[in-house]
């Protein structure tokens, strides 16, 4: 067998560094992106695999993953919230201080900004929905495509870890976690947003039935920045000093005020003290 291979090497004019290169490049034919993937997934929280089953294509289950790894402490305190934990949400405590944590900013808001008001979605964000527009944004499909890109000719290089082997789990894993995507993911992963709990809002600017100030990450300069109102809307948030912490920096949502409730707690056993102007 030996002879036969050494006539064959001899009859195609193949040095020994080229064919060593060609043998170990088939050795690791099977050490694809998808098979590191399934060899981390084996070892996550059921409500993660569960979550990456029903997020499309391997570049964007790969940009979740990514999230679900570096999140894996806070997972309790962070997955968004059931059917029945949303109806249980409904009538309790904490709604009524997001409710009043609201109206408040909302007062100073109308106050500084006369013919302005605030306009606040109520509906807690569920993990479906959030994996739908995880599945549908054209940022994300851009940062999971170079994430991709780069994670295949990472796992090509002949010295990463198989993916069968502990070594490589843990080297992918490190990938993950030490990885910068490009852009900026404009939404959090699926079961991670804080709106899947309460415990953010995004605030956006009427004038009567008009919207003038919405949630789109592609006209923040023009919408928020040139026109004050990002810094209009933090100064209300300030005055209230209801709980809100924020705008969201990364990426930039002048919009997105996270929620604390100690602090509303604390804020809710003393009046705001904001008075609506008189109209008319």
């Amino acid at each position: 067998m030996y002879d036969q291979w050494l006539r064959w090497r001899a009859s195609h004019h193949i040095p020994a560094g080229i064919l060593f290169w060609m043998l170990a490049s088939a050795s690791r034919a099977g050490d694809t992106v998808e098979d590191y993937l399934g060899a981390v997934r084996a070892g996550l929280d059921t409500r993660v695999v569960q979550a990456l089953g029903k997020i499309e294509g391997t570049g964007r289950q790969l940009l979740a993953l990514r999230s679900y790894v570096r999140s894996a402490a806070q997972l309790d305190q962070r997955w968004s919230w059931d059917e029945a934990q949303i109806a249980a949400y409904a009538d309790s405590p904490e709604k009524l201080r997001l409710d009043a944590a609201v109206a408040s900013v909302r007062c100073h808001f109308e106050s500084a900004n006369p013919g302005h008001t605030l306009f606040v979605n109520e509906q807690i964000r569920s993990l479906d929905r959030q994996i739908e527009k995880w599945n549908q944004s054209e940022t994300i499909r851009r940062s999971a495509d170079y994430m991709l890109e780069t994670f295949r000719a990472e796992v090509a290089k002949p010295k990463f870890p198989r993916a069968s082997s502990p070594k490589g789990v843990s080297a992918f894993r490190n990938l993950l976690v030490a990885f910068k995507p490009v852009p900026t993911p404009s939404l959090a992963a699926p079961g991670l947003s804080l709106h899947g709990r309460m415990q953010a809002v995004d605030f956006q600017i009427m004038e009567g039935d008009r919207l003038v100030a919405d949630t789109d990450v592609t006209t923040v300069v023009a919408t928020w920045e040139a026109t004050g109102w990002k810094a209009k809307l933090q100064s209300a948030v300030d005055e209230a000093n209801a709980g809100f912490v924020g705008p969201l920096k990364n990426p930039d949502e002048p919009w997105h005020y996270d929620f604390r409730p100690d602090a509303a707690a604390q804020w809710a056993a003393r009046d705001a003290g904001c008075v609506r102007p008189i109209e008319g």
